[in-house]
């Protein structure tokens, strides 16, 4: 089992609105990631079903800046600044064709006060969301500090989850079509979005792995950053995956996560500008704050 279980609400919420600012709610108290033992046949119930990658894909991102906002029920209670920049090659040298994120977050002064929480995410992916990719991600939680480390290929993670005080092995587990958050995020906004497409990816975007679908809800007018902005609005289903056992492949519902939704500017930019989740500790938010260069 996981050492550290997240039993704190405040620390979980955070790390869920921290990772889901980019695609969904992430940490859930579960064991860490396990070896898979079986061949993909265990997942062939639904592996055929994931969206393919967009023939025709969306210009790619362009390199920015911005800072979010953290909520709960309404009332704000943190935040988060990401850089979105040129990746590098294997070589260590600027290449066009991957991008690079950093992001930084936690709870606001008062949160603080009765729940210290603050998450470092790095991570890096092709234009659209292509493997290989990684992330890195460092917590400051009551007990310590905890590291989380991920390399992806086509259709397996390499992964490690664990607090500076514990010494744990690396799992591989051969998963199809599995990205991070970023490289999904990457990966969704490649896509053509007509109102009414459906998308189904599989995600890990900390410890474990979740089989997503996403919903072209319609488009919407925001007002964020004192403008009025057409947005993209998709609708959330988030389900577990087994990765071991007899039950390899077997889906279940999030226990936590209730609804969600997310919007991203329907425009040349396609940039992640509000997100709502409905989980067992209520109603959280993120909302684009702050960008640059301006929408």
């Amino acid at each position: 089992m996981d050492s550290l279980q997240h039993r704190n609400p405040s620390a979980l919420f955070f790390q869920g609105i921290f990772l889901g600012l980019f695609l969904f709610w992430g940490g859930v108290n579960k064991p860490s990631l396990q070896a898979a033992t079986d061949s993909h046949d265990a997942y062939e119930v639904w592996d055929k079903t994931l969206t393919p990658t967009a023939t025709a894909p969306f210009p790619p991102i362009e390199p920015f800046e911005a800072t979010y906002r953290f909520g709960w029920e309404g009332v704000s209670a943190g935040g988060a600044t990401v850089s979105v920049t040129i990746g590098d090659d294997s070589a260590g040298k600027p290449d066009s064709l991957r991008r690079r994120i950093s992001a930084d977050g936690g709870p606001n002064e008062w949160v603080k006060k009765l729940w210290n929480y603050h998450a470092d995410y790095q991570g890096e992916a092709g234009l659209n969301g292509e493997v290989p990719s990684w992330f890195h991600m460092d917590e400051s939680v009551s007990r310590g500090m905890m590291f989380s480390d991920a390399v992806f290929t086509p259709d397996a993670v390499f992964a490690c989850h664990h607090l500076t005080t514990e010494s744990k092995p690396w799992w591989y587990t051969p998963l199809p079509g599995v990205r991070d958050l970023f490289a999904a995020m990457l990966f969704v906004r490649g896509q053509p979005l007509s109102d009414g497409d459906h998308l189904r990816l599989t995600t890990f975007p900390d410890r474990n792995p979740y089989l997503v679908d996403l919903t072209v809800a319609g488009r919407d007018t925001l007002q964020i950053m004192g403008k009025k902005i057409r947005a993209i609005r998709f609708t959330i289903g988030i389900q577990t995956i087994e990765t071991m056992g007899p039950n390899i492949g077997r889906l279940a519902p999030h226990r936590k996560f209730r609804s969600g939704r997310i919007w991203m500017s329907d425009d040349a930019r396609r940039l992640p500008l509000k997100a709502e989740v409905d989980v067992f500790v209520g109603s959280v938010f993120a909302e684009l704050v702050k960008i640059t260069p301006p929408l």
